[in-house]
C-alpha cells in the first residue's frame, strides 16, 4: 500500500511542530527540512497563520538578523 504524498504546507507544519522550542526554527532550516524554497516557506507560513498562531521573532546570529518561526505557547 502506497503512502500519500505530503503537501508542502504539511511538510512545513510538521517541521515547525518538531522544532517548537525557543527561539524556534530559522527560515533556512525550515526550508531545508521541508525541502522547499525559502520563498515557499514565507508563503506557507502565511497560510498556516489562518489556522494556527505562529510567532516570528528576530535574533542576531553571527552578526546577521535572522528570522525564526515557532508555534505560540498557549
Amino acid at each position: 500500500m502506497a503512502t500519500a504524498k505530503k503537501t508542502k504546507i504539511e511538510k512545513i507544519e510538521n517541521a515547525l511542530r518538531k522544532h517548537n522550542v525557543d527561539p524556534g526554527i530559522s527560515v533556512s532550516a525550515l526550508a531545508n527540512l521541508a525541502r522547499v524554497s525559502r520563498s515557499t516557506v514565507y508563503k506557507r507560513v502565511h497560510d498556516l497563520r489562518e489556522s494556527y498562531k505562529i510567532v516570528s521573532n528576530y535574533r542576531n546570529v553571527k552578526g546577521k538578523k535572522t528570522l525564526f518561526y515557532r508555534f505560540a505557547s498557549r
